[in-house]
């Protein structure tokens, strides 16, 4: 007899199988029966949470996401320097993707699946606008604290979005991040693209 448990801890039972069949058969050949017996319940007990197999992945997609708002949300409530912002964050991110247990690969799934559903890419939309509004954010506070250069903290937040996602991406297929090299070599380079400098003149006068 299936033991009687919390919502929440059902919930998270349901999610751990359809996650493991998403990502080994694929969103299409995944089914819902499949999902049931890899989380040891009736096929109704999955209904009666998740009323289709769409929902469940979408479910999926929002519980992914959480990780970023986590973090942007603490960003958002730090009153610190632009920079050292910017740097806290980076590094919550490295630690993150170095210290998964098992690659990150619903990532790659959300992004395909975002390719034909509209839901799931309007999510992912929305997560990259939420990340990019922050970060522009913390741009625009360390150009008007003089420490970042001036420039469209936005079209550069999209550009560190994109490097996250790129790290995101190269975990998925196994390939985790150095977080130590990434710390002594990586973000350093990204600070000192931003990082004002002396005036040298329009260095765009010469091309």
């Amino acid at each position: 007899m299936t033991r009687h448990a919390p919502e929440p801890e059902r919930r998270n039972q349901i999610l751990r199988a359809a996650r493991a069949l998403f990502i080994e058969k694929g969103y299409l050949a995944a089914r819902v029966d499949d999902v049931a017996r890899r989380a040891a319940l009736s096929k109704g007990a999955v209904y009666f949470y998740y009323p289709s197999k769409r929902d469940l992945f979408l479910a999926l997609v929002a519980e992914q996401h959480e990780q970023t708002y986590s973090f942007l949300d603490d960003v958002e409530q730090d009153g610190r320097p632009a920079v050292v912002k910017l740097v806290d964050l980076g590094r919550r991110y490295l630690d993150y993707f170095a210290g998964l247990k098992t690659p990150p690969r619903f990532f790659l799934m959300m992004s395909e699946q975002g390719i034909r559903d509209v839901d799931v890419r309007e999510e992912c939309q929305a997560v990259h606008n939420r990340f990019v509004d922050a970060v522009a954010r913390i741009l625009a506070q360390g150009m008007a604290e003089g420490s970042f250069r001036k420039g469209d903290p936005v079209a550069l937040a999209q550009l560190l979005k994109a490097l996250i996602d790129g790290l995101a991406g190269q975990s998925a297929i196994g390939i985790r991040p150095d977080r130590e090299t990434l710390l002594r070599d990586g973000l350093p380079l990204v600070l000192h693209g931003l990082l004002a400098a002396p005036d040298m003149g329009d260095a765009s006068a010469g091309r």
